[in-house]
């Protein structure tokens, strides 16, 4: 193995503001150091009890209570995509569990609450609780009857002429909703989307501010659960049902929607889908904080293991007393991880981007129309390629909504739990165990492939509009020679493959519609092909990421060297991955399918000089996430972390 030289430092804290892209450079340390310090706030005195609450509730609840002194304004946070990436990352590293009440409280709750209030404030009491975490927010919109519930929500706010209030009511046991929201005894104050009633009439899907619980228990009219268990994200999750809870009209977050006392009802967006879609905008904040968390998890992930692997000696009879790491199957596996981070990391920056160019669109223009209605934010199309607008909701809305983001989301995730995945493998029974922190970031992962818009409809119905829009887009040519080290090789295979699967399944498509097929009928053999589509398109959106973030990076020869080789191995990590489908299109042959390892042999080699610039960059700040996996001497440092009796036996 090639002998590792130390990094440079001025190179590394060059890359590391790479890896962070735009947003503030001293926000990620404040919070690494917020959140790993101490739960000490419950023993000082005077500090507010929750008798009734489980200790990983009271400790969630404390937390959210320190990060709101530490962070700018809930407002201002909301509407800002590289501080609500930067909390996103510190908590996704350094408690999974505690990252998806983050989520909850600000990315959901809160922002569902700025982005169609005309003004936070007027909730009063409610958002002064919300924006200072001494309420944990709670985003309800999961109904636990139906798949596909968030296209027919059950739910309802009934409005009443007389009082002007809105009856929120669970009509039977499959309306109910699904959260984390099981911790009694803790003051929660959930967005809720429900379906509004006027004279009878259905008026679409609007969010609404409720009282969920308070220390001393549920609020009049709502039921919450016994606690439901979800073993790869450990939290309170539990049942919702509401009872004719009565809620005042500025609980109500009407978003330009007008409502007078005689019934008369407007909505400026005209069309239930336009008012779902508009209703669950909030996935943007999400969908673009959360592959900048899924990268943070990933990076750490490999950092770990590759110092697991180079510290790590193995007795196998080819090279007794060698690293784990000098064996090429464990460098394709674990320089493959970093590599995939790497790009994961390039993805969540440009997910940032696209939210915050569609942030800047609606301020020039107001909220309306709404995001499916529009063209599709934040797409840097190919030269001469028409963007059109969302095609509707087939499968779920969140495609809908904002599709390069949702897609990004769908990638983000599954990549993370791959890369998460295969370092546990890669580290045996060092990787399973929990203070090591791996099993944490591959059970997030894994838990949002469905939680926060299920993949899976949302790539199919990303792949179902691309099939239909494919006959506006113009053509892209399939690369000619098959130059895997470079980086530019995979961004160029990645634009090929998704045109050609595009093109075919349009093609497809309009043969089945001119023999009269429609509906089920059309597109039921036709799934698994819109499927993979949006999971080409996904690939493609990473590979014009990590080549924007290239193209980012200074003239420095060292950095060249580490970044380079590292964008080219995800490249052949990818088309090895998806080697079958890419066969299948003819965008490489089998010359370069069976050329990929050795050209991954190659890219190692020139990887590994450079790992601790890599690991330096791309890893926590020493001392900053403690755990005995990746030191020097791991089994020291997993002796030393675990209790021993005080008395040797005799």
């Amino acid at each position: 193995m090639t002998t590792q030289t130390p990094p440079a430092a001025a190179a590394a804290a060059t890359l590391r503001g790479i890896l962070n892209g735009p947003g503030p450079d001293t926000l990620r340390p404040r919070l690494l150091a917020l959140l790993t310090e101490a739960d000490t706030e419950t023993a000082a005195p005077g500090a507010p009890g929750f008798p009734g609450a489980t200790p990983r509730a009271r400790r969630h609840a404390h937390r959210l209570r320190r990060l709101a002194r530490a962070l700018p304004p809930a407002a201002e946070l909301c509407r800002d995509p590289h501080a609500l990436a930067a909390l996103s990352e510190c908590a996704a590293v350094t408690d999974p569990p505690f990252y998806m009440a983050v989520l909850s409280h600000y990315a959901l709750c809160l922002s569902s609450i700025v982005s169609l209030s005309p003004d936070p404030a007027r909730l009063g009491a409610r958002w002064d609780a919300l924006s200072t975490g001494r309420s944990k927010g709670v985003f309800l919109v999961t109904e636990i009857g139906d798949g596909s519930s968030h296209l027919g929500i059950r739910t309802t706010a009934a409005f009443d002429p007389l009082t002007g209030e809105f009856v929120l009511s669970t009509p039977d046991a499959g309306a109910a909703k699904f959260s984390c929201v099981g911790a009694a005894g803790v003051a929660q104050t959930a967005v809720v989307c429900a379906r509004l009633r006027v004279a009878g009439s259905d008026r679409g899907v609007f969010s609404f501010v409720v009282d969920l619980s308070d220390e001393h228990g549920p609020a009049p009219g709502v039921e919450i659960s016994s606690g439901l268990a979800v073993p790869d994200l450990p939290l309170d999750y539990a049942l919702v049902r509401f009872h004719e809870v009565r809620l005042a009209p500025v609980q109500w977050l009407n978003d330009g929607a007008s409502l007078d006392a005689r019934g008369w009802f407007h909505d400026p967006l005209g069309s239930p889908d336009a008012r779902l879609s508009r209703t669950l905008c909030v996935g943007q904040a999400l969908w673009a904080t959360l592959p900048s968390a899924m990268a943070a998890m990933a990076r750490e992930s490999a950092v770990r293991a590759l110092r697991h692997s180079a510290h790590r000696r193995t007795h196998g009879r080819l090279a007794p007393g060698a690293a784990v790491l000098s064996y090429r199957s464990q460098q394709h596996a674990l320089l493959g991880g970093l590599a995939e981070a790497f790009a994961l990391t390039c993805a969540g920056i440009g997910a940032r981007e696209i939210w915050a160019d569609a942030q800047a669109a609606r301020d020039r223009r107001g909220p309306w129309p709404c995001p499916g209605d529009r063209p599709l934010p934040g797409e840097r199309p190919l030269p001469g390629e028409r963007p059109l607008p969302g095609t509707g909701m087939t499968f779920s809305p969140w495609a809908a909504v904002d599709r390069p983001l949702a897609v990004l989301k769908a990638f983000a995730v599954r990549a993370a739990a791959r890369v998460a995945a295969q370092c546990q493998h890669r580290c045996g029974l060092a990787g399973l165990l929990e203070p090591n922190r791996l099993s944490g970031y591959h059970g997030f992962a894994h838990a949002f492939d469905s939680a926060g818009g299920d993949s899976r409809l949302i790539l199919l119905d990303a792949g179902r509009a691309l099939a239909e829009e494919a006959g506006h887009r113009r053509g892209c040519a399939v690369p000619r020679e098959a130059c895997v080290e470079a980086p530019q090789w995979w961004p160029a295979i990645a634009r090929a493959h998704e045109h050609l699967l595009a093109t075919g399944l349009h093609r497809t498509l309009n043969e089945r519609s001119r023999e009269g097929l429609e509906g089920l009928e059309l597109w039921n053999p036709l799934l698994n092909a819109a499927r993979e589509l949006g999971e080409a398109y996904a690939s493609r959106l990473a590979a014009e990421s990590l080549a924007r973030t290239l193209a980012t990076v200074p003239d420095d020869p060292a950095l060249s060297a580490a970044l380079h080789p590292l964008a080219a191995l995800y490249g052949a990590v990818e088309a090895r991955r998806l080697a079958g489908r890419l066969l299948t299109t003819g965008v490489i042959g089998a010359a370069t399918v069976r050329a990929l390892p050795a050209a991954m042999d190659e890219l190692c080699d020139r990887l590994l000089p450079h790992l601790p610039l890599l690991e330096e960059a791309m890893g926590a700040p020493a001392g900053a996430l403690p755990a005995p996996l990746g030191a020097g001497d791991y089994a020291a440092a997993l002796t030393a972390s675990v209790n021993w009796p005080t008395e040797r036996p005799s």
